[in-house]
């Protein structure tokens, strides 16, 4: 009888990246769908997610547990976990948010692109707590620029209220430059539901205003869970999947 040659697996690949913008060494894991080596010369959408290192709903990693909805899901989309996570603060938030994210868009997004099938027109950011707010922090600069590098920017749990008002500051300045042109993005916003522990009031004080604007071409959404602050991120997720590649 003839042998059947195995069944497609996804696979992990771990590697570093050394960024100029920060002077810091990245750990990256790289999450290639079972798809990807079918000989297909199919380009694949990249989620990229910060705080892949980061163990936020033990036992997994971030970046693990995110590997584990999309391999249940099979959705066809690469996953790339960024590690870093002892830098949150640094990396995070401002001043040193500008320069993590000339190391997104300027240094890890070509890696990536240059070693494997990316699809250059969906690439997703993703968020938790202080890098759910880098991921509207990341909006916020490529709106103003008028260089949207991501398609969609998903901010769990953002801690809109860790700096205040520069995150209106930054708003505002990519309204002025915007001067009615589109915005043609996708912000998904969630929080959990606890009056002390969650991002609630923060987050939605975000949605409200970007509401308010009328931005043409921007979508924006938000989603509330009856969850713990970090509980939030793996329904947060799974959710989000589910809309952005539906079934």
């Amino acid at each position: 009888m003839p042998v059947e040659p195995p069944a497609a697996t996804s696979r992990v690949i771990s590697d570093t990246i050394v960024s100029a913008k920060t002077g810091a060494t990245y750990p990256i894991d790289i999450y290639l769908p079972a798809s990807y080596d079918g000989g297909s010369p199919a380009s694949y959408p990249v989620i990229y997610a910060m705080d892949g290192d980061a163990v936020f709903n033990p036992p997994g990693t971030r970046f693990s547990n995110f590997k584990d909805i999309l391999d249940t899901r099979r959705t066809q989309a690469i996953l790339v976990g960024i590690g870093g996570s002892s830098r949150r603060e640094e990396d995070y938030a401002l001043p040193g948010a500008r320069a993590y994210h000339d190391f997104l868009t300027l240094e890890l997004v070509p890696s990536i692109e240059a070693r494997y099938r990316a699809d250059v027109n969906k690439r997703l950011l993703t968020g938790l707590s202080l890098s759910g707010s880098m991921a509207g922090i990341a909006l916020f600069l490529e709106g103003a620029a008028g260089n949207l590098t991501f398609s969609h920017f998903l901010s769990f749990e953002g801690a809109y209220d860790y700096q205040g008002a520069e995150y209106d500051d930054l708003e505002q300045q990519m309204h002025d430059a915007l001067g009615g042109r589109p915005l043609p993005a996708t912000l998904i916003l969630t929080r959990c539901d606890h009056p002390v522990e969650c991002n609630a009031g923060p987050v939605n004080s975000i949605f409200q205003r970007l509401v308010g604007r009328v931005y043409q071409g921007l979508t924006v959404e938000e989603t509330t869970y009856s969850t713990s602050h970090t509980g939030t991120d793996i329904p947060s997720f799974t959710d989000t999947i589910a809309k952005v590649f539906p079934q």
